[in-house]
């Protein structure tokens, strides 16, 4: 008979590995496999529909869905192409992981120079375009304290204090991460949900607890950076004039 050790040699303690203790340990372990099979499977399905009925608010959407499952909404809005992304953060510091909504307006803005107000800005931000600004630029009035503001030129400062007020209404969210302007349009991230505390702390998963994404919070978001291009396309104007 073969037998299984444990513990010093001086101390041994001995344990029968039996057929029956082997079919037990088979079975448990396929068991747990399976389960695990299981709540991948439906995790995959429930994150796949996450932007299904945010997708009603745009013309003509399309999703498609990454690697790890989570959906990509394409579509069109007054006029301009719309990208909307769920971004999962799991590289947070004190924090329960993030699901972030990443929703751009493709609009191009030749000349302008780039500028990116960050809130709560922790350095590990990897998908924020406002660290790659070069330029530190000072926050105007009204903005939070937490906020960095960069821009890609120097110049970049008269552009955010031009812009002042339609950018302190959307960091006036506390939901609210980032706003950006670039040559190729305008960004906003915003938080879509937040992780279950239960998994990260002990199985340190990022499970989040959410429904869907609203049509209404995606239409919020559209009609926030209508607002902002549409002082843009002010701030253009008057500098041609």
């Amino acid at each position: 008979m073969r037998w299984l050790t444990n513990g010093p040699r001086s101390n041994r303690e001995h344990f029968p590995v039996t057929p029956l203790f082997m079919v037990l340990l088979l079975t448990f372990v396929t068991a747990v496999a399976a389960v695990a099979v299981r709540d991948h499977v439906r995790l995959r399905a429930l994150r796949a529909g996450l932007l299904d009925d945010a997708s009603a608010v745009l013309d003509h959407p399309k999703i498609s869905h990454g690697g790890d499952g989570f959906p990509q909404l394409r579509g069109r809005h007054a006029g301009f192409e719309i990208h909307a992304d769920l971004i999962p953060d799991t590289m947070v510091v004190r924090r329960l992981p993030q699901l972030w909504l990443s929703v751009t307006l493709l609009a191009p803005n030749p000349g302008l120079p780039g500028v990116g107000e960050l809130v709560r800005y922790a350095g590990n931000e990897f998908y924020a375009l406002t660290p790659q600004f070069a330029h530190r630029l000072e926050p105007p009035a009204g903005f939070p304290h937490e906020v960095i503001c960069r821009g890609e030129w120097p110049n970049a400062q008269g552009l955010l204090d031009g812009l002042r007020e339609p950018f302190a209404r959307l960091l006036a969210d506390p939901k609210i991460k980032e706003v950006a302007i670039t040559s190729k349009g305008l960004r906003v991230v915003t938080q879509g949900s937040e992780g279950r505390r239960g998994d990260h702390l002990l199985l340190r998963q990022a499970t989040f607890d959410t429904g869907g994404i609203a049509l209404g919070e995606l239409k919020a978001v559209l009609s926030a950076l209508m607002v902002l291009q549409s002082a843009i396309q002010s701030q253009t104007s008057a500098r041609a004039a």
